[in-house]
């Protein structure tokens, strides 16, 4: 369902996530789509610390592993984004943040979807009115009341002795010792400077179809963690429009997922699927947020988000979970923007199939 790659001694974030059918379970590649992103150099005494003697592996998940066909390359590079990452990382990584962290990762995804208590928004739930009221504007605009659950994801899961005990039996099954391995991240969370204390921890913006996998009556979800909003920050971007941005990029894919919409790709080439699909949400996510309707933001100020965010984008032509390059993101969120501008003057808000159907006839130019 979901893979970190972690090598030890070296942070090299690639999480991917693999998608089956909406009946199933569905998954869509996650927002952030780092990739590569290596801090060794950096630390080069890292390796020779001492490594914590505990055994937290978890069984492998499933997910696309082969490399069907690739997109063809055109002009990308990295962005301001991957350096936000890398400082951040620098912070305070130590060796026992670079031997758990795939692990934690896992876990705190986990822990997400679990979680059914009350959600709060950022650390100590400052953005969490912010966050209910964009719920409300999404379910209006889109006219989908009540179908969509958006979760936060904290640091603060690892301090959480309940929902620990939820979750870890979906990892490492209904026999294990629970309260053995509860005491071991406890130590480990005590010992380790970087593990629950950098924004790094809780670094997932994802949208998920899980069809009741954990038996709570939860279907569509959508999770936005503390991490990603903190890091971008640091650059300068109003946190009102990061929340927001991810908010309307992640909903696109619930949109998605409702209607199970095909893309003019070739059979079997699923870095090209995933492109398209995230390109459309990138679409969707300026649509709604520069409609006179919607969250009203000039593209003035939103596209310094997406400069900084969607234009992320990614190199990775050959990667299942390729999210297009900076400059295709670019130009989708632009016509996303265009499209909501157009239809300003009589508050006109188009239906997702309309707003689909507009999208597809611009994607060859998109990518092109």
């Amino acid at each position: 369902m979901k893979t970190n790659y972690l090598l030890t001694g070296v942070i090299v974030i690639a999480i991917m996530l693999g998608s089956c059918t909406k009946e199933d379970t569905y998954v869509e590649p996650d927002l952030n789509a780092v990739y590569a992103t290596s801090i060794v150099n950096k630390f080069p005494n890292l390796s020779q610390g001492t490594t914590v003697n505990i055994d937290l592996g978890i069984n492998e998940f499933s997910y696309y592993d082969n490399l069907f066909k690739v997109v063809e390359p055109s002009e990308c590079g990295t962005t301001a984004f991957d350096e936000a990452i890398d400082e951040t990382i620098s912070e305070n990584l130590d060796q026992l943040g670079a031997q758990f962290y795939s692990i934690y990762s896992d876990i705190n995804f986990y822990m997400s979807l679990v979680d059914t208590s009350p959600q709060y928004f950022g650390v100590d739930g400052i953005y969490t009115n912010l966050m209910k009221k964009r719920v409300k504007d999404q379910e209006r605009f889109w006219d989908m009341p009540n179908e969509v659950a958006v979760k936060g994801q904290h640091n603060a899961n690892f301090k959480n002795e309940d929902l620990l005990r939820e979750t870890l039996p979906f990892l490492y099954g209904p026999t294990a010792d629970i309260d053995a391995l509860i005491e071991e991240i406890y130590v480990i969370n005590e010992e380790s400077t970087f593990l629950i204390e950098n924004p790094f921890v809780s670094f997932d913006g994802f949208a998920i179809n899980i069809d009741n996998f954990f038996g709570k009556g939860q279907g569509d979800i959508i999770v936005i963690s503390d991490g990603i909003v903190s890091v971008m920050t640091k650059t300068g971007i109003d946190a009102n429009i990061i929340w927001t941005g991810i908010l309307a990029h992640e909903w696109g894919h619930q949109i998605q997922f409702n209607n199970n919409w095909s893309y003019p790709v070739e059979d079997g080439n699923v870095p090209e699927s995933t492109r398209s699909t995230e390109l459309e949400a990138d679409f969707f996510a300026a649509y709604y947020m520069t409609h006179k309707r919607g969250a009203t933001y000039n593209w003035k100020r939103v596209e310094e988000f997406f400069d900084l965010f969607f234009n992320i984008g990614d190199c990775s032509f050959e990667s299942d979970g390729h999210h297009g390059t900076p400059i295709q993101r670019m130009d989708a969120a632009h016509r996303g923007f265009e499209l909501a501008q157009s239809a300003q003057k009589k508050g006109h808000i188009l239906s997702p199939e309309a707003v689909h159907e507009i999208f597809i006839a611009q994607l060859p130019e998109i990518v092109e």
